[in-house]
């Protein structure tokens, strides 16, 4: 492991796209260039572009990190004008909103489409000049957080309209612009919010979100009895049911079978049964996407796989931090009022709140990598806990690999 976090590798995060169900399409891939940390996207302006790309791929295949959806590169000049080595069923070309139409691009690609490359326009805004990219492109990307005046973007949304390409508006920070989004024919979605609560004045928390919540309380409580858990499991088979099969899958199982509660509870322990049932029992309410509870598991990993970087410290308890952290999201209640139900301890609290102590710190840092911010890092404080950027880098992307183990099992 000290060998492979030695080398320098491109940070990388990524952000899914959703279709109109939620369903996520595609995966747009952030890169930063840990040597510099200067930049959100690949420099195509400098001659080591290609390694760069290369070295994000050269270990960690495009499809380990976006599954069976395609991945979004941005690429600038050069790397257009350069060889692409990459399958073009699983790369979709972001050409950045700064590249001119000069005849040696669009001749570029004009080339990548005919090798069978998908073509997106990032940052669209709309300009007769800019014809023939139009002609060329598949998708076109429209940057809400360009849009102060809602006026302009509806006006700029009726010109791109009639362009007949698939749009894509990017940058949702709310539910209610991704409702105004698809009501205008947008098909594919990207941004946060989804991982956000969606906060409706007056709306009380359904029955099942109670039930689950009530559920989580008793794991977390610190007096609960082994006794106390299997009957709880036991009163609900859907969520015993995934917790045998979770058991039982080749990560857990090594050969052996577990059939009862009882044996599960045995075998994982209290500690990781406390934190598997909190994700089983959220990722049975049927009114999120699966791509938030894929968020939870890559984030709940990537914490507990940081704790290991401190000594004598449980690396659990990071584990059920990462996890609570999407709380908000499923149960649709700000945190505040979340803890206020929850028996927690007042380190877990001061972590989820206010980002305090070693766990608030990291999962701070884990929030930063996975939304690709990697300037709101405090680089200088980690390093002091022992934690550099190839840390944080080569854990993120193990836990995404992990997660794809077991999101089929969730």
């Amino acid at each position: 492991m000290d060998n492979e976090l030695s080398e320098k590798k491109p940070l990388l995060a990524r952000q899914p796209i959703f279709d109109s169900g939620l369903a996520v399409a595609a995966y747009e891939l952030l890169f930063r260039n840990s040597e510099t940390n200067e930049a959100n996207v690949i420099d195509g302006e400098d001659s080591a572009t290609s390694q760069v790309l290369l070295s994000a791929f050269s270990e960690n295949d495009i499809s380990q990190l976006t599954g069976v959806v395609p991945g979004f590169v941005n690429f600038t000049k050069n790397l257009l004008l350069s060889d692409v080595p990459f399958d073009k069923k699983g790369l979709v070309i972001e050409v950045l909103e700064d590249i001119t139409d000069s005849n040696e691009v669009i001749l570029a690609i004009t080339e990548l489409k005919n090798q069978g490359y998908t073509i997106a326009l990032d940052d669209f805004v709309y300009s007769p000049d800019k014809t023939e990219l139009i002609k060329l492109c598949d998708i076109i990307k429209v940057d809400l957080m360009a849009y102060p005046d809602r006026k302009a973007f509806l006006a700029d949304v009726k010109k791109i309209q009639r362009t007949r390409k698939r749009l894509l508006a990017e940058k949702i920070e709310t539910h209610e612009e991704f409702e105004l989004c698809k009501a205008l024919g947008f098909e594919l979605f990207q941004g946060y919010f989804f991982a956000k609560p969606q906060l409706i004045k007056g709306k009380r928390l359904s029955y099942n979100k109670q039930v689950v919540l009530t559920l989580i309380a008793q794991f977390q409580s610190p007096d609960v009895k082994w006794s106390d858990l299997e009957s709880a499991l036991l009163k609900d088979p859907e969520l015993t049911f995934k917790l045998l099969k979770l058991v039982n899958s080749a990560a857990y199982s090594k050969g052996r079978k577990v059939t009862s509660v009882k044996q599960a509870l045995t075998w994982l322990g209290l500690k990781k049964i406390k934190s598997w049932v909190i994700l089983l029992s959220l990722s049975n309410l049927d009114d999120k996407p699966k791509e938030l509870t894929a968020v939870a598991l890559v984030r709940a990993k990537t914490c507990e796989l940081l704790s290991k970087k401190f000594d004598s410290i449980d690396s659990d308890i990071f584990f059920t931090v990462g996890m609570l952290s999407c709380l908000p999201a499923f149960m649709d209640v700000p945190m505040k009022l979340l803890l206020e139900k929850l028996p927690l301890s007042e380190e877990v609290v001061q972590a989820l709140l206010h980002y305090k102590g070693h766990l608030g710190i990291v999962l701070a840092a884990v929030l930063a990598h996975e939304n690709g911010l990697w300037d709101k890092i405090n680089w200088k404080l980690l390093k002091t806990m022992q934690i550099h950027d190839q840390d944080i880098n080569t854990f993120y992307r193990t836990a995404v690999t992990w997660s794809n183990e077991y999101i089929h099992d969730v």
